[in-house]
Order: C-alpha cells, then structure tokens, then sequence
C-alpha cells in the first residue's frame, strides 16, 4: 500500500475512533443518569428579558404577537428583531416597525402581569394560557385585534375588562372560562363564541357589533349609547 493511502486510512481509523469514543461516553452518561432535560418552559423562561414591577403595558404598530399571563412581564429576546421597548416606572412600552405589503412577519412572544392594564394601538394578539389562572386584565383596543384562544385547553380569565375602539375587535375563541366580561365598544365589535361566561355587560354605540351564542345573549346586560 502506498504511503500516501496509509495516512488517508490511518486517518480515516482515528476520526471513527473518537467518533465511537464520544458516543460510548455519552451513553454512558445516559445510563448513569448524569444529564439534564431541559423542558420548554425552561427554554422559553432563558430567552425572556424581564421587567419586573410592570403594571401597565403599551404595544404599538404589532402585526401579531402572543401573550401569556405571568407574574412578571417579559419580551422574548430571541424574537425582538425591529423592536424597541422601554420601562418607565411601572409602564413597559413597546413598538414594533409595523408590516409592510407581502411581509412576513414572526410572531413577537410577551408575558403579561396577570394583574395588568394592556394597552393597544395598531396591533394584533393572541392571548393563550400561561401558568397563570383567573387573570384580571384590563385591555385598551384602539385600531387593534384581540383574540382569546381557548383551543386546546381550557383558557380560565377572572374580571375583565375590554375597552374597545376604532374598529377594533374581541374574540373569544374555544373554550374559554370567564368569571364577568365587562365590554365598552365604539365603533367595534366582540364575538363570544363558546366556552362559558359568568357575568356579561357590554356597553355599545350603534356602529358597533356583537356575536354572541344565544345562552350567553340571554344573560348579557347590553346597553346602547347615542
């Protein structure tokens, strides 16, 4: 064999080697026990850049963000390319650069204190179950959309109130459980598909828009303004 062809071979046994090598320590580690799983939950809590003592939050020019109830709120740092936020005292605001025609636009992850006041302007959420049960929010929609997303499990929200205006829109999707909804729409609308709700008040203009199943209309208190 030529010399040239030895070194290519020898070469070739040494990487396979310690690629072997590496492998046997590793399972070796398993068997013993000696690693870590690192759940989502973990992942996702690295990721966040938190503010704590936060009670009122203002998102501006969102295309599509998803919210989760938190003790503290926090921006996903992996996901906020084109954001810029700030806290002032206990506000936390955040802009984001809008949405140009054709864009495709990543969904930007935020925790919200279960206790907060959100404010929205020119923005689009999703609000899904966090660790965080019976939530009290109070939620400013001003040219904006919100959805509740009680899909896949079962989305439980205490007192809210949704103060809605400038064709904005409340959705409550699937499975959600609320304890009172408290509603005011100008020019907007709100739809309460299924899930159930405690107690229902909604104050509206006459250029807004109601969706609501028919057991939910009969125990709602419906108000109209001039």
């Amino acid at each position: 064999m030529k010399k040239s062809n030895k070194l290519l071979l020898g070469g070739f046994l040494t990487g396979l080697f310690l690629i072997s090598a590496i492998h046997i320590a590793l399972y070796a580690k398993y068997k013993n026990g000696n690693y870590t799983v690192y759940s989502a939950d973990h992942m996702r809590a690295n990721s966040m850049q938190l503010f704590p003592n936060i009670l009122f939050v203002s998102l501006h020019n969102l295309p599509e963000a998803t919210v989760r109830f938190s003790d503290v709120a926090g921006v996903d740092k992996t996901e906020a390319e084109g954001l810029q936020y700030v806290q002032k005292g206990d506000t936390l605001q955040i802009w984001g650069k809008g949405k140009e025609h054709g864009e495709i636009w990543d969904p930007i992850a935020f925790d919200l204190p279960y206790n907060a006041t959100l404010s929205l302007h020119n923005s689009f959420i999703t609000f899904r179950q966090g660790k965080k049960e019976n939530n009290n929010p109070v939620i400013y929609l001003r040219k904006s959309q919100a959805f509740f997303m009680g899909v896949h499990n079962p989305f439980r929200l205490g007192n809210v109130k949704i103060i809605a205006a400038d064709s904005s829109m409340a959705v409550f999707n699937g499975n959600n459980q609320v304890n009172s909804l408290d509603v005011q729409l100008t020019n907007s609308s709100i739809d309460y598909n299924e899930g159930n709700v405690g107690q229902l008040s909604i104050l509206t203009d006459s250029a807004s828009r109601i969706g609501l199943q028919y057991r939910h209309l009969l125990k709602a208190k419906i108000t109209t303004t001039q």
